[in-house]
């Protein structure tokens, strides 16, 4: 059986001194979403036709992965708290897939709430309820279901096991004895032994109770391990019993009565897990303690046959799959689930969020950003943290404030600044002019290390250390050199000092500790000052702001975070995932982000002990919280979030004014959900050109359903597709048929209201017979560059004109290999006047087709209008009649919304005058794109947006990035250039020179996270994937990418 990192677990139980009431349960919250998962990983469980990949984790959530693919399928949230309520240490599955069974500290006011085990129907509703098994009278650590599916054994911190009818979820036996934490369970392969492994350093082998037996009967005590035992597994022929723990043995006993055979083998780490292969010859081993080496031993003989080292840290999670053939072991410093081969240690796939814990961070020394690394410590050093690589700008460059708020050049002293503190330091008390300065956004790689202000370990006479030098439960506080101040740690209060800093005054100790607990002391006397709350993770890192005003810190929860150190108060939150797509939040959840962050948190909203709770990303309730400017008016008044509002209302009172929403809001606003009715199954084949499709949109609050809406491939079916429904409905079905294309067909059906649309249901629907070449689509290409501008006021571009005219070329170049058929019009410079503009996008809807791809390029300025309102500049524009000359950016969402088919825009701005840049001075106005390109997002479902931000290049000849992109592909070879062509669709597959390919199966299960507002997910994906750094290398700006 799998297990958790018992020391790690043993740090986080407050069960001995009383529960904490949760929160209440309908007040929704604000959580990352990476994509992988954030904290340990508990277990990993294999469905038992091998297809799937269920992993249960720390973080609170259930991830299932496609095995074949790699790709994720769906997310699993139950009810969670605060702090650790909702944490998950232990999973289970039946063995016909139905039941998932989890356990750990769940959330709940009451000690069986928090006890109990979560049950869980895989094959059930969206909706269907969650069943609860309540006994126990503490945290489960291990489960385990019965080979009939029909029992459940549970392990607990309570040192009791507990047998279970699944059926009736009432509790069969109590087995007792141990005399500490049971972390292994596991059943007999004929279901009449049962064992137990537990802290105390033995294992239980028992006897299961029968029909006429209401006690397990205790067969055996197995002895011989010499530390705690944390795992247990039967062979499957029941003849072996093998138990691994903190003495690194793994041990064989005679499966039936318990007699101890031998040592089997012996590794150089804890032994966290173990799992035996099908055909009972091979054990795999997992690392409870470093080094982080996988083993897989032969059985019975010992024989170490491979060591897989892919691993960065402890591994507590290891299943076999049904074959045999592959292995999933999860776990490392970026909590990654490694898929390999099981005889050769090939990773065939790595499932991992985009994220990773933060072990270092700094604050700028003029107060204007910040800074973080991901390079884990070495050694267990509290100080000397690693490199850092990133930044975060707070304020725009070139400003500070003084303490009244007024703007100052850089490097300006202030006049009231504090004694000590650096010049042009940002004093963060600003009103209006103070948010003026303030521009919380992404501000790229770090420069140099040496204008950042790290952790403080001396100032003065004062001095910090732990007591032996490194992480350790008591931190010292040293005057002159003889210690004034001891602060011991225990269980409650984050056992031990993992990172330290002084503030610049020397007044107060700053301590990172476990479990995300974060603490300020005052030195004259030792005592606790106060608490900072947020951090989930344990904190690798703090750094105090030059004036000694703020606090950043770096946790295992891959968050930076923004505190006032005075009074503790949470002032920012920050998440960048790899692809430097990035969001930033503030408690209240108002966030700023780049152009696809706000997929990176959502809402997690719960529905009960009873039900699954629902979940958002963040975008879709972006118009309520998406609030740049109040966010930089937050950080400027200290977290006022009603003056924040107003100061951005008066800042620009043409624009839609700001209406204070909060948490609890959203469960008014929040959109429809949808099922999908007919067919009942989430896969299946055929070989039926047509589909009867049967789903239903239901509101869950008093908010009418605006339409529902179905793709298919990402692409739209037409009219008959749709559907709106008469005003005030609140429940909607649409019923109609859909034409399948050869091969496989993705199915998503997407509902909204008035305030947001809902996350997709999905369908994979495989058509059998034969892929005729007919199937090969058409392309048409609007290309538009404009580099000449007719009128002096807006300065001429270099590239713009170029890159239309390589992206037609490269594209024609298509015609007959990926495409039937390509069609361009080419517009540039005089030819791309306003008319022309018009035009070509009406030539687009003429011409394309259901089964074809439409692609629109423009590269040129843009600007806004100052009322919302983004622009296109063709080359007629006149100054001051922006209205009657320009493009508007509604004229390209309206067209992408009624074309058929796939669809995609590339906006190239590398070398068009910094179109998706931040605006300057000196740029007469031209604008940042990002908003005009959430705005279609949200509006234009199923379009695949490439933009590229930076200023206009230097380099002569050299290609915009879309350009470039498609024109060298990856790796810059011919044979690979289609890999970043706009996709044709899953329905064709063509190999040869230039071919796609596309990754197999994008996970079938309905409830999905699939391709939100239609993303190259949805069918018209960059087959093969991204090369995104290459995409990135020549830009100043990060590569932007999505719907």
């Amino acid at each position: 059986m799998k297990t958790r990192f018992p020391v790690l677990f043993l740090l986080c139980l407050l069960l001995a001194g009383g529960f904490t009431p949760a929160r209440a349960q309908d007040t929704p919250r604000l959580v990352i979403d990476t994509g992988g998962h954030k904290a340990k990983i508990a277990d990993v469980l294999f469905t038992p036709d091998g297809q799937r990949l269920v992993s249960v984790s720390e973080d609170k959530t259930i991830r299932i992965w496609e095995v074949a693919s790699g790709e994720p399928v769906r997310t699993l949230r139950g009810e969670m708290g605060e702090g650790r309520e909702g944490k998950l240490y232990a999973g289970a599955l039946s063995p016909d897939g139905r039941w998932l069974a989890v356990g750990g500290l769940l959330a709940g006011p009451s000690r069986d709430q928090k006890t109990a085990i979560r049950l869980m129907d895989l094959q059930g509703p969206a909706d269907a309820p969650v069943r609860l098994l309540k006994g126990h009278a503490d945290v489960v650590l291990s489960l385990a279901f019965s080979p009939d599916g029909g029992r459940l054994l549970s392990g607990s911190s309570d040192d009791t096991a507990q047998l279970w009818d699944v059926e009736s979820d009432k509790a069969l036996a109590v087995l007792r004895g141990h005399t500490d934490a049971i972390y292994a369970v596991a059943f007999s392969p004929d279901g009449r032994r049962l064992v137990t492994g537990s802290l105390d350093h033995t294992l239980r082998l028992w006897a299961a109770p029968g029909k006429s037996r209401t006690r397990a009967r205790l067969v055996a005590e197995l002895t011989g391990h010499t530390d705690k035992v944390t795992a247990a597994a039967f062979t499957p022929d029941g003849r072996y019993l093998l138990s691994g723990g903190y003495d690194k043995t793994i041990r064989l006993w005679d499966g039936r009565e318990g007699g101890f055979i031998e040592e089997l083998a012996r590794q150089d780490s804890w032994v966290g897990s173990l799992s035996i292969s099908p055909d009972g010859k091979k054990v795999l081993t997992s690392p409870a303690s470093p080094p982080g080496i996988v083993n897989v031993f032969a059985i019975p003989s010992g024989k170490r046959l491979l060591r897989f080292d892919e691993h960065k840290n402890i591994v507590l999670a290891t299943a076999i799959s049904p074959d045999g053939r592959l292995a999933a072991t999860g776990g490392g410093n970026n909590f990654p689930i490694y898929l390999w081969e099981l005889a050769t240690g090939k990773v065939r796939h790595t499932l991992v969020g985009k994220g990773g814990p933060i072990w270092s961070v700094g604050f700028a020394r003029d107060g204007g950003g910040l800074a973080w690394g991901r390079e884990p410590k070495t050694g267990n050093r509290v100080f000397h943290d690693t490199t850092l690589q990133h930044r975060f700008q707070l304020r725009r460059a070139g400003l500070s404030i003084d303490r009244k708020g007024a703007a100052l050049e850089s490097g300006a002293p202030s006049r009231a600044a504090p004694e000590g503190s650096a010049p042009g330091s940002a004093a963060l008390q600003g009103g209006i002019l103070g948010g003026a300065a303030f521009d919380p956004s992404w501000g790229g790689e770090v420069e140099g290390e040496g204008q950042y202000l790290r952790a403080i370990e001396t100032v003065g006479a004062t001095r910090i250390r732990t007591a032996n030098g490194r992480i350790h439960p008591t931190l010292e506080i040293l005057e002159n050199g003889q210690v004034r101040h001891r602060i011991t740690l225990g269980p409650t209060d984050g056992y031990d000092h993992r990172s330290l800093t002084l503030t610049p005054d020397g007044r107060t100790v700053i301590s990172g500790k476990m479990n995300g607990v974060l603490t300020s002391y005052d030195v004259a006397t030792g005592r606790k000052r106060h608490g900072f709350t947020g951090h989930t993770g344990d904190v690798w890192a703090v750094a105090p702001s030059p004036d000694g005003r703020w606090l950043v810190s770096g946790s295992d929860d891959q968050t930076v975070r923004l505190w006032e150190i005075e009074t503790g108060k949470a002032l920012l939150t920050i998440f960048a995932a790899n692809d430097n797509e990035w969001v930033a939040w503030t408690p209240e959840g108002y966030y700023t982000a780049s152009l696809n962050g706000g997929r990176l948190i959502g809402w997690h909203m719960n529905q009960g002990e009873e039900r699954l709770a629902r979940y958002y990303p963040a975008e879709r309730f972006a118009k309520q919280f998406r609030q740049p400017r109040v966010v930089a008016h937050y950080l400027a008044t200290g977290g006022d979030l009603k003056r924040a509002i107003a100061l951005a209302n008066q800042e620009a009172p043409r624009q839609g004014r700001v209406r204070e929403t909060t948490a609890t809001d959203l469960l008014a606003l929040a959109p429809p959900m949808v099922f999908i009715k007919e067919p009942n199954e989430s896969q299946f084949t055929t070989d039926r050109a047509r589909l009867r499709l049967v789903a239903e949109a239901r509101s869950v609050n008093q908010e009418p359903v605006k339409e529902i809406w179905v793709t298919v491939n990402g692409r739209n079916p037409g009219q008959q597709g749709k559907r709106y429904p008469r005003e005030g409905r609140r429940r909607v079905r649409l019923d109609l048929k859909l034409a399948l294309d050869p091969g496989e067909n993705r199915v998503a059906v997407y509902a909204k209201n008035r305030h947001g649309q809902s996350e997709p249901e999905m369908l994979v629907v495989n058509r059998a017979g034969p892929r005729p070449d007919l199937d090969k689509p058409n392309l048409y290409l609007l290309a538009v560059g404009v580099s000449d501008y007719a009128d002096p006021y807006y300065k001429d571009l270099r590239y713009a004109d170029d890159d239309a005219r390589a992206m037609a070329r490269i594209l024609r170049g298509q015609q007959g290999r990926l495409y039937g058929r390509v069609s361009a019009r080419l517009l540039t410079d005089k030819q791309a006047d306003r008319g022309g503009v018009l035009d070509g996008l009406d030539w687009l809807l003429r011409e394309s087709t259901q089964r074809d791809v439409s692609v629109i390029f423009v590269a040129g300025h843009g600007q806004n209008d100052g009322r919302g309102g983004y622009y296109f500049l063709p080359h007629d524009v006149k100054p001051g009649k922006l209205r009657r000359t320009g493009v508007k950016w509604i004229e390209f969402q309206d067209t992408l919304e009624q074309l058929p088919g796939t669809r995609w825009l590339l906006a190239d701005t590398c070398h068009s005058g910094g179109v998706t840049g931040k605006p300057s001075p000196t740029d007469r106005g031209e604008a940042d794109i990002t908003e005009a390109l959430r705005e279609l997002k949200e509006a234009v479902g199923g379009v695949v947006i490439m933009a590229a931000a930076g200023k206009p290049g230097v380099e002569p000849g050299k290609l915009g990035l879309a350009a470039r992109g498609l024109h060298q592909g990856p790796g810059g070879g011919v044979g690979k250039r289609a890999r970043r062509l706009p996709a044709p669709g899953p329905a064709y597959r063509h190999q040869g020179a230039g071919s796609v390919h596309y990754p197999a199966g994008k996970g079938t299960d309905r409830r999905q996270a699939a391709s939100h507002d239609g993303d190259s997910k949805d069918g018209a994906e960059l087959p093969g994937g991204v090369d995104r750094s290459a995409m990135k290398r020549g830009a100043e700006g990060p590569f932007l990418s999505g719907s």
